[in-house]
């Protein structure tokens, strides 16, 4: 599913960069920005007894931001961080007007998309095991394989980067 922010709405964004490493959001912070990815990939994190998760990426041509925040629900639940050096085009919530049929509209599909691709995750984390998971990114997400960094994949993956190699070479 495509998310298509309404082509008129892209003058009220700015063109930025930003470096790896760079936090777009806070987790804990009410979002005031979302972005339209051009080029790099965002990484959400979670945060879990003082250790990190990486609850998933948004590449090229996707929308960042915090899903609660960009629908009214309240403060962002993830930090959210580039993992690449990106050009995206960044928007202020506050400049949309939130009765705007076509904002909306836009809000409709982020939260149909994120739902479904929640109930995606909920079934791969509970019925595959870590190999089953790993070759379902093979064939179904390939873009997770080859240009998230190991360390971070097997977060996403909920396994160690040691299992992961293993997976890697049994896979191969």
């Amino acid at each position: 599913m495509n998310i298509v922010l309404p082509s008129d709405y892209f003058n009220k964004g700015k063109e930025v960069e930003y470096p790896k490493n760079f936090i777009l959001q806070k987790e804990g912070k009410m979002a005031t920005k979302f972005w339209a990815l051009k080029k790099g990939i965002a990484r959400y994190i979670y945060t879990q007894n003082d250790k990190e998760y990486s609850g998933w990426f948004d590449f090229e041509n996707e929308i960042v931001g915090s899903i609660n925040s960009l629908v009214n629900l309240g403060i962002a639940n993830e930090t959210i961080q580039l993992i690449e050096d990106s050009e995206l085009i960044e928007f202020t919530i506050s400049d949309f007007d939130v009765k705007d049929e076509k904002f909306i509209h836009f809000k409709t599909q982020i939260i149909q998309y994120y739902f479904i691709e929640l109930e995606k995750r909920v079934k791969f984390f509970q019925s595959l095991d870590a190999k089953q998971r790993y070759q379902y990114l093979l064939q179904h997400k390939p873009q997770f394989i080859k240009r998230i960094p190991q360390h971070l994949l097997a977060s996403f993956l909920g396994i160690t980067p040691e299992s992961l190699s293993r997976i890697r070479t049994s896979v191969s």
